[in-house]
């Protein structure tokens, strides 16, 4: 019994452990000004590729710039593209599921082959081209990863459609002459959010790193507005002789994305 009591303790404090790192990289996304010492943009060309000290917390890089404050500022960057693909995705992904779930038949089946053939084409390929149509701004990459994104929740969203539809309450509303789309959002939405949010949890995560991946490789974020993938990638280079200059945004990278993972398997579990 004590064993059990002191697990469910480590396992709500690491739970508050991951929301407090999640409050923490919302401040520097809404009010990056405030936490970050120097502009992302301001050279010091006194301050070149100089280590981690008491004034440069990350030390700089080959302009001078600060990398402790271009972190900061690089997770409005990261954070907001991450978060809007993933609220596109939630949008478009449910409601393209609800419906192909609630018709069924022929239209479930083309729909389901709509999904079965972008899964089908490489990831990469299917981002560069939507990038080469939409452009490499951050509205370019947030309907890119959009377009990427939505075909998961589309699948658990129909899956669990066809597992309620034929439920009583559903029938009855159907008796009742309740049109399609009144059924799908009325009677069958309202009890499949849950797996609904905890696949929207695990989008975000990995949109950073997609994001990340494409600015890294040079198809995603461009100069001047500054994301960590795109620092990484003017870093590793000099990855032998000036090795902080990779080691902060991935470091970065790394935590928002195992926090919000490790959200995701707690409201996963909750919803069990």
């Amino acid at each position: 019994m004590q064993n059990i009591k002191r697990g469910l303790k480590t396992k709500n404090l690491s739970y508050f452990f991951f929301v407090s790192i999640l409050i923490s990289l919302s401040l520097f996304s809404f009010f990056p000004e405030i936490f970050a010492p120097y502009s992302p943009l301001e050279s010091n060309y006194d301050q070149l590729l100089k280590k981690p000290s008491s004034v440069n917390f990350f030390g700089t890089d080959e302009l001078g710039r600060d990398i402790f404050s271009r972190t900061i500022y690089g997770a409005r960057v990261s954070l907001s593209v991450a978060l809007f693909t993933s609220i596109i995705s939630l949008v478009f992904g449910t409601i393209y599921g609800l419906f192909s779930g609630i018709k069924g038949g022929i239209i479930d089946e083309v729909l389901m082959k709509v999904v079965d053939i972008f899964y089908s084409i490489p990831d990469l390929l299917l981002i560069s081209i939507f990038i080469l149509l939409f452009g490499r701004g951050i509205t370019g990459i947030i309907i890119a990863l959009s377009l990427l994104s939505w075909m998961r929740i589309a699948r658990i969203t129909r899956a669990n459609v066809i597992e309620l539809k034929n439920r009583p309450f559903v029938i009855s509303a159907k008796v009742m002459g309740f049109s399609d789309t009144r059924i799908a959002f009325k009677e069958i939405l309202p009890n499949i959010l849950a797996p609904i949010i905890v696949t929207f949890s695990f989008t975000i995560p990995s949109s950073i790193l997609a994001e990340s991946t494409l600015s890294f490789l040079g198809l995603g974020i461009s100069p001047p507005d500054v994301s960590w993938g795109l620092m990484a990638n003017n870093g590793w280079q000099g990855i032998r002789s000036y090795p902080h200059l990779i080691i902060f945004p991935c470091l970065a990278i790394f935590i928002s994305t195992i926090t919000f993972m490790k959200i995701g398997e707690y409201l996963k579990e909750k919803v069990k």
